[in-house]
């Protein structure tokens, strides 16, 4: 044994309870004759520092004290026994020696005598006090002569105090424990410090009182053990910090080492069975019994005790298990109720960092074997599997590709990343390799489209035939959409589509993959400048399929949003889509439902769009598809912004920017050009201008939609501005750009309207008519009421006298029939304008005043503005608009937010009104939000259409300076 020593803590704090404890022990020492009181606790749990403080009281008070510790290398005894004798230890004989010739047990009792008898003598002075230290560690002799001395002196005032550390298991720790079985010995078990206990600490240590999160911190970290927070808090003091928020940010960085330090000292001395289960809770990271029993070949009764244990010491997480049914609190009860122990990160990597590399790998594997055979997650496995070295068995591929899988939202897309990864490290096939790449891919897209499209180029060039290229193929051109390779995917669908040439009695599963990769050609190209034209000249041949299977349906919505492009009668390209829309799919929504429902909005069908866009929002969003949801949300934006629903444009817009921002790598910038329209609308310039910016970065000028609807809506914000020189140059750019794509559908971007208003304007009324003019063809053909009044609305405004009004009247007529209230409202503006350029203020104030209305309604602020300042130029007054927001509703949400409050379903009203359920649904929700109301309950009685303002009396007056037509 070798001397410890006594050493005097600086100070003792939340032992008080203890220390009283042990007062009445010696009392009753003194009063009843000897015995013996055994301190156990963990490591650092104060120990040696109670019993010198309460050694220090028995000597002030008089008493006789003997101190002693034991220590972890093996001796004979000799020096414990020493120091209780005062004696040098190796003038003492051996134990067994001291009657040479007679047997062991006869040398012992001799010796044994002999030491009581020396405690005799002390104790006939008085009350004498034994403190034996880490007793766990003196031998089995040294014990029983302590032992001898107690059960012979029992009329003496002798107290022996022994400390046990309980985690290790010494020479002395069986004598200890029958000690504890024979009752010849009371316990003390030393509990963590309270909380009070723990800012008392900190006063001492610190000099002051400590924040609440300090302490919070200093006890989550020591979990109360004094040796771990005198540490922590001593390192806030070298520092130079206090307890204050520096001092925990102090601590949250210092934390987690001192709690590993301490944690691998304990495990350095703790019995194997206690070892086992932290080694194999490290590698699990977390588990419940089950698992873990059969990780660490520790069960029953030993795996709780190796539990407890490890709690005590801060390895484990929370207090031991509560069987009567209690709080456990750091232990997790799962659903079928077995507890699960948990261990911090800082302490799980300590322990694996004690592990040789042989048996961490070992122990890895075996974890992902136990874990699979129990039924676990395969994330839970497939975690396991990610730190093996090799993956040797076929099972181990599987469980990868399956926890992949259900990975496919944003919070795990990335762990599905990694498992897919470690996949391809297996010994694959080389069919099995192309499909992991592919689900690679699939995996990688809404977080790195450039990776997912390294990939499956990689399958491309894997594969031999082209019944296996054409799928990746598929693959390769929907992941490419919006994104610089979509040329490149344009060409390779091309060539797929080329080598499956049908032959006869082609099997239908050919026939559905040929359609595929002919619908992923179409969604894939309706978008690109350079390719546009040639997929047109290919789709020409292609017959219309009857739209039977899904891969038909996609191909519809592709040649709808084509015929859309090309301007063909808005009919075809609506029946088109509503065909590629016919049936709610169970499969997800994806882009052709979009490509559909764009086709429907700008047809007039509005209804139908927005619930398309529905669908792909509602879809896109379960499965985390970012782009595809951010296109939705700009589409409906579009949308909604026809219709005259402003606010919800701006809505959905900044919706999608939000989105824009938070995805990695490019995104479209279809987002940003949308609010900018909504915000120009709304009269925000400024605002509008820098969306604008972030929508006109590199590369949009290859993008048909995008490209098109930028340069338009920037060419409104130059108007604005009053350079109307650098509007017209924007708005001929568009309409160059879009005769090069082959673009001819005049409502797209319909840059003429603007265009021929701003020449005249210039008096370049020649240019004007030729760019009216050669726009009534093509809105006659695409035939949809916004078409043929904005063609209207342009040949008013290049037409000279009695001719213009009538233009104008007509193109009023011809956008009430539309959707389009924006139109309507500008239409009534310029009839309104011209009305009074006429002397005609009556007419002029009913139009004025029909459009300041639906401006009001739609949010078109700058519009309103317009019109409020002509009619008071008129000498009318100022209508007195409803300050209901029931006014911003569109005719179909009046007409169902009606229907819905007298308590009819939504599905009687999807019949009355010959819509879907769904669209019902869309139009309730948008009446909720717009009326701010929770339900149908709350829906005001009056929604019926407001009627007819009164006309006011006419007064002749001219118009006002600087007024200008909006155009469109």
């Amino acid at each position: 044994m070798s001397d410890k020593g006594k050493e005097t803590p600086r100070f003792l704090v939340g032992r008080s309870a203890e220390l009283a404890t042990l007062a009445r022990h010696a009392e009753g020492a003194r009063r009843e004759g000897a015995r013996a009181v055994l301190v156990r606790g963990p490591a650092g749990i104060g120990r040696t520092s109670l019993l010198a403080a309460f050694a220090d009281r028995s000597a002030a008070a008089g008493g006789a004290v003997r101190y002693c510790a034991g220590s972890e290398q093996a001796e004979d005894g000799r020096r414990v026994l020493g120091r209780l004798l005062g004696q040098d230890p190796h003038a003492l004989p051996e134990p067994a020696a001291t009657l040479p010739g007679t047997p062991a047990a006869h040398a012992a009792y001799a010796f044994h005598r002999r030491f009581h008898r020396h405690l005799a003598g002390l104790l006939a002075a008085g009350p004498l006090t034994l403190v034996v230290d880490d007793a766990q560690w003196c031998d089995e002799a040294s014990l029983r002569s302590v032992d001898f001395v107690l059960r012979r002196a029992t009329a003496l005032p002798l107290l022996v105090l022994f400390a046990q550390r309980t985690e290790c298991h010494g020479p002395g720790t069986d004598m200890l424990a029958e000690f504890l079985a024979q009752g010849r010995c009371a316990t003390l078990d030393l509990g963590p410090l309270t909380r009070a206990d723990t800012a008392r600490m900190a006063v001492r240590t610190l000099g002051r009182p400590a924040d609440e999160s300090f302490l919070r911190h200093c006890a989550e970290i020591s979990g109360g053990n004094p040796a771990r927070l005198v540490r922590l808090l001593t390192g806030v003091s070298a520092a130079g910090l206090g307890p204050d928020a520096a001092g925990t940010r102090h601590l949250r960085r210092t934390g987690d080492a001192v709690l590993a330090e301490s944690v691998t000292a304990h495990l350095a001395g703790c019995p194997g069975p206690e070892r086992a289960v932290a080694q194999a809770l490290a590698v699990l990271g977390r588990s419940c019994s089950d698992p873990l029993a059969a990780l660490s070949g520790v069960t029953g009764r030993r795996l709780t005790e190796a539990l407890d244990a490890l709690r005590r010491n801060g390895v484990v997480d929370g207090p031991p298990e509560d069987t009567a049914g209690g709080p456990t609190g750091g232990v997790v009860r799962p659903a079928a109720g077995h507890p699960v122990v948990t261990m911090r990160d800082a302490v799980r990597d300590a322990v694996l960092a004690g592990l040789p590399a042989a048996r961490l790998e070992s122990l890895r594997a075996r974890a992902a074997r136990v874990l699979n055979d129990a039924g676990r997650p395969a994330a839970d496995v497939a975690d396991q599997l990610l730190l093996l070295k090799e993956l040797a068995e076929p099972w181990m591929l599987a469980v990868l590709r399956d926890a992949a899988a259900e990975a496919p939202d944003r919070d795990t897309s990335r762990a599905a990343i990694r498992y897919l990864r470690r996949a391809l490290d297996a010994d694959l096939t080389g069919t099995q390799r192309q499909v992991v790449r592919i689900e690679l891919a699939r995996a990688s897209a809404p977080v790195a489209p450039a990776t997912a499209l390294c990939h499956l180029r990689q399958a491309l060039a894997d594969a031999t035939t082209p019944g296996e290229r054409a799928p990746i193929a598929v693959e390769y051109g929907m992941t490419a959409l919006g994104t610089r390779d979509a040329p490149d995917a344009v060409r390779v669908l091309g060539e797929a589509l080329t080598a499956l040439q049908p032959e006869p009695g082609t099997d239908p599963a050919d026939t559905e993959l040929r359609t595929s990769v002919a619908a992923t050609l179409l969604v894939t190209a309706v978008n690109e400048k350079a390719a546009l034209a040639g997929v047109q000249e290919r789709a020409a041949a292609w017959p219309v399929p009857p739209g039977d299977s899904p891969a038909e349906r996609r191909l519809l919505s592709g040649m709808g949003v084509l015929a859309a492009l090309d301007g063909r009668p808005a009919r075809q390209a609506v029946a088109l889509a509503r065909r590629a829309l016919k049936v709610e799919e169970p499969a997800p929504v994806g882009w052709w439902v979009f490509g559909a429902s764009l086709v429907l909005g700008i047809a007039d069908e509005t209804d139908e769009a927005l619930t398309g866009l529905g669908r792909v929002l509602s879809s896109s969003w379960d499965r985390y598809e970012p782009g595809l949801h951010m296109a939705a949300l700009s589409g409906r934006s579009v949308v909604r912004h026809s219709i005259g629903d402003v606010g919800g444009a701006a809505v959905d817009a900044r919706a999608a920017v939000d989105l824009a921002e938070t995805v990695r790598g490019p995104s479209s910038p279809l987002p940003y050009i949308a609010l900018g329209s909504a915000l120009l609308s709304q009269g925000q310039l400024e605002r509008a201008e820098t969306a604008l910016a972030h929508g006109g970065r590199r590369g949009v000028d290859r993008r048909i939609w995008e490209w098109h609807h930028h340069l338009y809506t920037l060419g409104r914000v130059r108007r604005e501005r009053g350079d109307l020189d650098g509007a017209l140059e924007l708005w001929q750019r568009c309409g160059r750009s879009l005769e090069e794509a082959g673009v001819t559908n005049p409502v797209l971007a319909p840059w003429w309207l603007p265009t021929a208003s701003v020449l005249v304007q210039l008096g370049r009324r020649s240019e004007a008519a030729a760019v009216a003019e050669g726009a009534q063809e093509r809105v006659r053909r695409w035939g949809t009421p916004r078409g043929i009044g904005l063609g209207l609305l342009a040949a008013g405004v290049v037409a000279d006298g009695r001719a213009r009004l009538d233009l104008l009247a007509e193109a009023v007529d011809a956008l009430a029939a539309s959707p389009a209230r924006l139109e309507q409202a500008k239409a009534q503006y310029q009839l309104g304008y011209e009305l009074l350029r006429h002397e005609d203020t009556r007419g002029a104030r009913r139009h004025l005043r029909g459009a300041i209305e639906l401006a009001t309604r739609c949010g078109y602020h700058i519009l309103g503005g317009l019109a409020r300042k002509l009619l008071v130029a008129a000498g009318g007054r100022m209508p007195q608009l409803a300050a209901s927001p029931v006014d911003s509703l569109t005719d179909s949400e009046r007409r169902v937010a009606d229907l819905a409050r007298r308590g009819v379903s939504n599905k009687e009203i999807a019949d009355a009104l010959f819509v879907t359920p769904r669209t019902v649904e869309m139009h309730l929700t948008n009446v909720y939000r717009k009326l701010d109301v929770r339900g149908r309950a709350e829906l005001p009685r009056s929604l019926g259409a407001p009627g007819p303002l009164s006309p006011r009396p006419p007064e002749r007056v001219g118009p006002p300076a600087g007024a200008h037509a909006p155009g469109r």
